[in-house]
């Protein structure tokens, strides 16, 4: 399987003999094995030529261009041919709303149910959860009856239980969670969360790129206020299973440490030291395996099997469309 690189440091990306570099500020010179690459994650400043570009077009490599606040700024794509088809039939299951609506209450639960899968995990470890968990599973039930915007009410009222749990779950004096917040987000556990989402939404459109699907034509969130919003209707299915379960797994081993973290009022933030703490966390995290119906994927093979799933029930090559739900 190929590699994600994630690049940390300023300098110029080159090719030499036929193979890509990177050329650091202090002329020393990191060698990338191209062959081995799927996509490329630039946290630094990171500057290229046409020869380049054209050399990761030819090894179809995805480059990603992260800001200091774990915000996705850009990207560069490999060419890719679009399917006329898959254009027509994602356009008319958004204008059809029995459709619509079906997809967004198969996402929607699939969502929420990763989120029971993670309650339910610490609530056998002795953390008593089990009212919480009863007032989202009979949520859960409710949405298969509701309009998408009744859905989308359900949604939020779910996470908010959920997030609740979070401080429950870390008993943790150092660290606390509070309550989420984004945009700025105002302390550890928020900035972590934020930077780890907005992994995973690279991880997404990195996929979604390579597939029949559309970016900018999704089920659940607003076409109007994001472009490219499919990235984040498909996020959320897997947000419990990647990002969350991680970072409350690395707060109750007390691996976190408060030089992670720059600070300027109520604002939270990753520092150098953090953000490459947490993505190598991040990554051994993605690269774990697990077994579904007698075959082992990795995290990272279930964000391209999600994508594929909602293609294949848009091209009408499957009957229906069932997102993973995390099994413990």
């Amino acid at each position: 399987m190929k590699k994600v690189i994630y690049l940390y440091k300023s300098g110029q990306l080159k090719t030499r003999d036929y193979s890509l570099v990177l050329i650091e500020k202090n002329l020393n010179v990191i060698y990338l094995p191209i062959e081995q690459i799927d996509t490329i994650i630039c946290f630094g400043e990171v500057s290229l030529n046409k020869r380049t570009l054209s050399l990761l077009n030819k090894h179809k490599i995805t480059l990603l261009f992260f800001n200091y606040y774990g915000q996705l700024i850009g990207r560069f794509l490999p060419k890719r041919f679009y399917d006329g088809k898959i254009l027509i039939n994602q356009i008319n299951a958004y204008n059809n709303y029995d459709t619509r609506r079906y997809i967004a209450i198969q996402i929607i639960t699939a969502s929420l149910k990763n989120c029971l899968a993670l309650l339910k995990y610490y609530n056998k470890k002795g953390i008593e959860l089990q009212e919480k968990i009863n007032t989202i599973e009979l949520i859960v039930k409710n949405c298969y009856k509701q309009s998408i915007d009744q859905l989308l009410i359900s949604e939020a009222g779910a996470k908010k239980i959920y997030y609740s749990c979070f401080d429950l779950i870390l008993k943790n004096k150092d660290f606390k969670f509070d309550k989420r917040s984004k945009n700025p987000p105002e302390n550890e556990i928020n900035a972590m969360i934020s930077y780890g989402y907005a992994i995973l939404y690279g991880n997404y459109i990195s996929v979604i790129d390579r597939s029949r699907l559309y970016s900018q034509i999704s089920f659940i969130h607003s076409i109007s206020k994001n472009s490219e919003s499919l990235q984040f209707d498909l996020a959320d299915i897997m947000k419990p299973v990647i990002v969350d379960r991680l970072i409350l797994s690395i707060c109750r081993r007390d691996e976190l440490k408060k030089t992670y973290f720059c600070y300027n009022g109520k604002r939270c933030y990753l520092n150098k030291e953090g953000i490459k703490f947490f993505v190598e966390k991040y990554e051994n995290n993605i690269s774990r395996t697990i077994k579904i119906n007698n075959r082992y994927y990795s995290y990272r093979n279930l964000i391209s099997r999600e994508v594929h799933a909602l293609s294949n029930y848009l091209a009408k090559e499957s009957d229906e469309y069932k997102p993973y739900v995390m099994k413990w």
